[in-house]
């Protein structure tokens, strides 16, 4: 029971971290609680937030999506103990932060990949690369790469119509929805091909089914030689090794948030082995920039072996 109860005080910690934002000076019991977790410090007779902790909630575009979108997830917990599930209820601005979040991790993988993967640096900064957004979302990650590559050119594929009409409205702000195409479409009915220089494949967004039958679509609408990147919230394989803390923790709590929200729950081992058997090539993993998110990047065969290989889906 202690334990349990260590684990309700830490609900309530994460209760008072989002209703701290943008808030000084902090009530006495408020900044009391939140100074036993190391996350308050004194500021005259009261307390308030940590300066670092202050710096990254506050700082972002909307900070009272924070503690909206904190609000959301507890709601989802409380579902999940009550053994129901309910749509997400996140308002518009919660949804455009989470956008954001994802194009500030973009920058991350960007820097990672140009360091690591031969050629991505040479074709962001000189090459006109046409670039495929799987689960587009609010745009952001398109918007982070055309930014990035002066001469790339994006289309941002969604199956939700909120999240294409907010694209829409944040790509436009940017000044770059000339340059980003978004359409309401599953990509699992994509059927380009030769189409892309490079794709990036969420498998936080993807139904199992949905992300099997991509693959090959994927790998049919890229060029010759093109670049897959796949993303996945898992750090290791289920079963691969045994437990070590808190880390562990971490996978175990996201591969259950994954079942219960319908989301592919491939490891980095399993993705590369789907993507090799799928045809593509020079499968190779390029860490965890974010410290959250393995990367994993597969090239599609040069001309000669992709018509030695399969063709595209018909």
């Amino acid at each position: 029971m202690g334990r349990v109860d260590d684990m309700f005080d830490r609900v309530w910690v994460l209760a008072a971290l989002a209703a701290a934002v943008g808030k000084a000076p902090l009530p006495k019991e408020h900044g009391e609680l939140l100074a036993a977790s190391g996350l308050a410090e004194r500021e005259g007779e009261g307390w308030r937030l940590r300066a670092d902790y202050d710096a990254v909630l506050t700082g972002q575009t909307d900070p009272a999506a924070f503690p909206r979108r904190i609000a959301e997830l507890l709601r989802q917990a409380a579902d999940a103990a009550e053994g129901v599930t309910a749509p997400d209820r996140s308002d518009d601005a919660a949804y455009l932060a989470d956008g954001h979040s994802s194009g500030q991790h973009m920058r991350l993988f960007l820097d990672a990949l140009s360091d690591r993967t031969p050629g991505f640096a040479e074709l962001l900064e000189h090459g006109s690369p046409r670039f495929l957004d799987v689960g587009t979302g609010v745009g952001a990650i398109s918007a982070v790469v055309v930014e990035r590559s002066p001469g790339a050119r994006a289309v941002g594929l969604d199956v939700d119509p909120r999240a294409l009409r907010l694209a829409g409205e944040y790509l436009a702000g940017l000044g770059l929805h000339d340059r980003v195409e978004t359409r309401l479409q599953d990509v699992a009915d994509l059927s380009e091909s030769d189409a892309y220089d490079l794709v990036w494949f969420p498998l936080s967004v993807l139904g199992p089914e949905t992300a099997e039958a991509a693959l090959p679509r994927l790998r049919a609408a890229l060029r010759p030689g093109g670049l897959l990147v796949a993303a996945t919230v898992l750090t290791s394989d289920q079963g691969a090794g045994p437990d070590t803390g808190e880390r562990d923790l971490h996978t175990a709590v996201a591969r259950w948030r994954m079942s219960r929200a319908g989301i592919a729950p491939w490891g980095p081992g399993e993705l590369s082995r789907r993507l090799s058997e799928c045809g593509f090539e020079d499968v190779r993993s390029a860490g965890a920039p974010s410290g959250t998110v393995t990367l994993l990047t597969a090239r599609v065969p040069s001309t000669r072996e992709r018509a030695e290989g399969s063709g595209p889906p018909s």
